[in-house]
């Protein structure tokens, strides 16, 4: 007995070594098969990302073209999917099979293709799968639901417009089909169009909620779906020993955003409705400051909001209570930032906005909203008098920095006219705050109250310039560099660093690296991207999806790095307008970040420095 006792423990340690030593398993190869509602749709997140996201060792393929009947889908069977050699195939189309063009000239009486023709394709796709050994996943199409456009198109027998399930009415023996089919053949069964009811029900609210035009998925259907497949593509793995498992699921931020796996909720509570500004800065005592607006949003009376802080003293796990920093009686205070300087001093910039009012092609000289700031040099217990350092209407506060020889650099934008348009400028102080000088305009055209150049952000580079990155309405940020301390700008120009026209922001870390944080421009606002540059913003590195908010999206980032290697994060998720929008906060560490996007340098975009 204690022989082989002995011989376990010896046979043990050599067993994990070998496994350590083991090569990978080669990905799982999944196709998903499909139409529009399968296929990239604009900002979408749709399933099969969820999946690629949520799954480990998986190679999903997206083979969803929009359009597609199963007619044409079997044209490019072999091209879409078989060449790929998957070990699953998820398949789901019908949508298109089933229409009936009431719409055109003469109306159409039948489906596009007939409901045998749609369940022989079916087969076939399903028994030349089988030949080769792949598992096949049939989801039934997801429910459709009226919009006052597609009632215009279909609103003639056979549908049924009075109906609020009408245009459904072809689809539901098409449906049955894939039931039919999954079940003859032996293939995995997902009925999305129950799921989809289900979920509704239970969430309280219509099946159109789930929809983004009455005929696609939004992020929310998408998400059903993803789950449905997770779970199924899981068991299969069980079954049939595929090496795939469970990643790491994202974390719920509030009610409507989910953070990376690898991260930290540090969101503060409130009891307003208005958190206005994700202003982040470590104090010299190390505690950690959030400043913000509150407790109503800019169109408030003018008096009835204030800059507020609070305080964390251990990592986030709590904060202090509210301490109230600046407030004005004729305006109100809002979308703060906030710097800590070398010698211990905390800046405090904010807007004290006014009114926005424009008038034909340019802002009336009633619009106002001033930049003001204010400064602390006991850790927060009292704060200086507010001193306005831009009169005229400014964007929102995006940050500010100390340069090495001790600059003060605020940027932001302003209205200018003929046309009404925005510009980028910087208000520089070299005596700590005291007084303030203003650069020259940043100006790269455009006429309207959103267009030209938007709400910049500032970073030094090695080399002594400053970098100022900014925000436009054109799907790619621009730049400009200042050699004298942000007095002086050069001509802006375009990056290859695509982006939405949402502000970013920048951060130097303990280790010579830029971290970028923004929403790029295929996503829109509703996913924040962080990615780091280690030649100073000339290339990055694939940039990781830290925080995704439906509805309401996640943007207008601050970044810093509270000790080395840890990031916090604060942004905004804005679901019922800006006048209510919430701002939130996460920590994820530089480690956690390379992890996710592989440790190594690739070009993903690109900047235009010289």
């Amino acid at each position: 007995m204690k022989r082989t006792l002995l011989t376990a423990l010896l046979i043990a340690p050599l067993a994990l070594l070998h496994a350590a030593d083991a090569p990978a398993p080669e990905p799982v190869t999944i196709v998903a098969f499909g139409s529009s509602t399968t296929a990239v749709r604009g900002s979408t997140t749709i399933y099969a990302r969820l999946l690629q996201e949520e799954l480990r060792n998986v190679r999903i393929i997206n083979a969803g073209v929009p359009g597609n009947t199963t007619e044409l889908a079997r044209q490019r069977f072999e091209q879409d999917v078989l060449r790929h050699q998957p070990q699953i195939v998820i398949i789901q189309l019908g949508i298109n099979d089933a229409a009936v063009d009431v719409w055109k000239t003469p109306p159409a009486t039948e489906p596009r293709v007939s409901l045998e023709r749609y369940e022989a394709n079916l087969r076939h796709f399903v028994q030349t799968l089988k030949s080769k050994n792949a598992r096949v996943v049939l989801m039934t199409p997801n429910p459709l639901r009226w919009t006052p456009k597609l009632k215009e198109l279909y609103g003639k027998p056979p549908y049924q417009p009075e109906d609020l399930d009408g245009f459904n009415a072809p689809l539901g023996s098409y449906c049955e089909s894939v039931r039919r089919v999954a079940r003859d053949e032996g293939a995995e069964f997902l009925d999305v169009q129950q799921a989809f009811v289900e979920q509704a029900q239970k969430r309280g609210v219509t099946v159109d909620t789930l929809l983004s035009d009455g005929m696609h998925p939004n992020d929310d259907g998408h998400r059903i779906e993803a789950d449905l497949l997770r779970e199924r593509i899981l068991a299969l793995a069980k079954t049939h020993g595929l090496p795939i498992t469970e990643g790491p699921r994202r974390k719920a931020s509030g009610e409507f955003v989910t953070i990376h796996p690898l991260s930290t909720d540090l969101t503060h509570d409130s009891p307003n409705p208005t958190v206005l500004g994700g202003g982040l800065a470590r104090r010299k005592d190390g505690a950690v400051m959030s400043v913000y607006s509150t407790p109503t949003g800019y169109y408030s009376k003018p008096g009835t909001t204030w800059i507020a802080g609070r305080v964390t003293k251990d990592g986030g796990k709590t904060w202090s209570p509210e301490s109230v920093i600046a407030r004005h009686a004729d305006c109100q205070p809002s979308h703060p930032s906030v710097l800590t300087t070398r010698d211990g001093v905390l800046h405090v910039f904010y807007l004290g906005f006014k009114q926005w009012k424009w008038k034909g092609v340019n802002p009336t000289d009633e619009a106002q909203s001033d930049l003001w700031t204010t400064r602390s040099r006991d850790h927060g217990a009292t704060w200086s008098e507010p001193q306005m350092i831009f009169k005229g209407y400014t964007g929102a506060s995006n940050g500010a920095i100390e340069t090495r020889d001790g600059h003060l650099i605020v940027p932001y934008s302003h209205y200018v006219n003929d046309p009404g348009r925005l510009v980028s400028q910087a208000s520089v102080s070299t005596d700590g705050g005291k007084t303030w000088s203003l650069s020259h305009n940043i100006d790269i055209g455009g006429a309207g109250d959103h267009e030209g150049a938007l709400e910049p952000c500032v970073i030094e580079l090695k080399d002594g310039r400053v970098w100022m990155l900014i925000r436009t309405t054109r799907k790619f940020f621009w730049e400009s560099f200042s050699t004298d301390g942000g007095k002086t700008w050069s001509e802006a120009k375009p990056t290859t660093i695509d982006a939405n026209s949402s502000p970013g922001h920048l951060t130097r870390l303990a280790d010579g690296r830029i971290a970028l944080v923004w929403n790029r421009v295929d996503k829109k606002r509703t996913e924040l991207h962080l990615a780091l540059s280690a030649d100073e913003g000339k290339t990055w590195t694939p940039s990781l999806n830290v925080a995704r908010g439906t509805p309401g999206g996640a943007t207008y980032p601050f970044v810093i790095e509270v000790d080395p290697g840890e990031l916090w994060i604060g942004y905004h998720n804005v679901p019922k307008g800006w006048n209510f929008p919430r701002a939130r906060h996460l920590r994820i560490s530089v480690s956690a970040v390379m992890k996710s996007v592989g440790d190594k340098l690739q070009t993903t975009t690109q900047t235009t420095h010289p």
